[in-house]
């Protein structure tokens, strides 16, 4: 059945190099190497090169977590292109539990700052650190002709290049900048360092773990149109819908391919090569069971698509059944993971526990409390 959806979808190849020759392992960083290119010159824009030293200062820190727990408030700073530098600040909780003895699995979490969508409690029993940055706090989610946050640095009058990156890029760079940071700490296990985020920030998420491959693990919750669900054939959101009311989250060639549906739907890639360019390491893709607008039954053909990539290595890619999914199951035997939720568009506990058994690479899920 799945079979017959993809091929319905009319995917471009994914496993081929684009000289026609077949991908093996041996030219796998050369065609994930062509799959972020591909993904930067249509839809996001190309990353900054980026060879500085980021720089932090731990400016408060307090008991949280009913003593579990200590959160620190640091500011990130970091030199950019013009001579000059950008700093952020990040919410750093660190289970008690976590020293250099025992170092923690991290997220790092691209954040919208709603508290709703944080269950530190859970987290800090589970023994996980979390790096919380607020987008906002990066680069204004919002048409402001890049005069705020760190886009001014790297663009001019607010007049950009066509493959020149947009919003999501730039919470994509700031997540890096926030893994420079957890990568000097010696109570961070650096083989256990994912990037997680929702909605638009799932999007950043997916496009943050393609382009840094020191992020181990990589986590989407209900990221959908240009995120993690397969843009042929779509419902819900499309390219000509979201590029025309957030244009700033892309590069200006979107604007080009998301004229019409047919135009969308022509380009020499799909969603499928986003989730792929994070292969061999581990990824994530989320849906919740109500949300037409991302559209769950495209994230998880997507998952199906991108699974070669894995499977070409020896690995087990995406294990799932050869049907669409039903809500409450969960898909994590493999390298690629997925759930579908029951409910609505949203970043619950439900999710947040599969994420943090899956980043601590646990393959006991039978004591899960949701």
């Amino acid at each position: 059945m799945v079979k017959e959806l993809l091929e319905q979808r009319r995917l471009p190849e994914l496993m081929k190099m684009k000289d026609g020759s077949d991908v093996t392992p041996e030219k796998w960083p050369e065609r994930r190497l062509e799959l972020v290119d591909i993904l930067a010159e249509y839809q996001y824009g190309r990353m900054p090169a980026y060879t500085g030293k980021t720089t932090a200062v731990v400016e408060k820190s307090e008991v949280s977590a009913a003593g579990k727990a200590v959160t620190q408030l640091v500011k990130i700073t970091f030199p950019t292109p013009d001579g000059e530098s950008f700093t952020f600040p990040i919410n750093l909780t660190i289970p008690k539990t976590a020293t250099e003895c025992n170092p923690a699995p991290a997220f790092v979490f691209i954040s919208f700052g709603f508290p709703k969508y944080y269950p530190m409690e859970e987290i800090v029993d589970n023994g996980v650190i979390v790096a919380e940055m607020v987008m906002n706090d990066v680069a204004a989610d919002r048409e402001d002709h890049y005069e705020g946050g760190m886009a001014p640095h790297y663009i001019k009058d607010g007049k950009r290049e066509a493959d020149t990156f947009g919003k999501i890029g730039m919470w994509a760079f700031g997540a890096s900048r926030v893994l420079d940071y957890l990568l000097t700490l010696d109570c961070v296990d650096s083989e256990h360092v994912g990037v997680m985020g929702h909605s638009r920030l799932g999007k950043t998420a997916l496009w943050a773990g393609a382009n840094d491959e020191r992020f181990t693990h990589v986590f989407s919750n209900d990221s959908g149109c240009s995120g993690a669900a397969i843009t042929r054939m779509k419902v819900g959101e499309t390219f000509p819908r979201i590029a025309k009311v957030f244009p700033y989250w892309f590069n200006e060639t979107m604007q080009t391919i998301s004229v019409s549906i047919e135009a969308s739907e022509s380009v020499p890639f799909d969603q499928h090569f986003l989730i792929a360019a994070i292969a061999p390491r581990k990824a994530y893709v989320a849906s919740a069971m109500e949300d037409s607008w991302a559209d769950p039954y495209s994230e998880y053909l997507a998952c199906h698509a991108a699974s070669p990539a894995w499977e070409m290595f020896g690995m087990d890619g995406f294990c799932a059944p050869n049907r669409l999914p039903i809500p409450d199951e969960e898909y994590t035997e493999g390298n690629l993971g997925y759930h579908l939720r029951p409910g609505t568009h949203f970043l619950s506990r439900y999710d947040w526990i599969r994420y943090i058994r899956f980043l601590k690479d646990e393959e006991e899920w039978e004591d899960l409390p949701f």
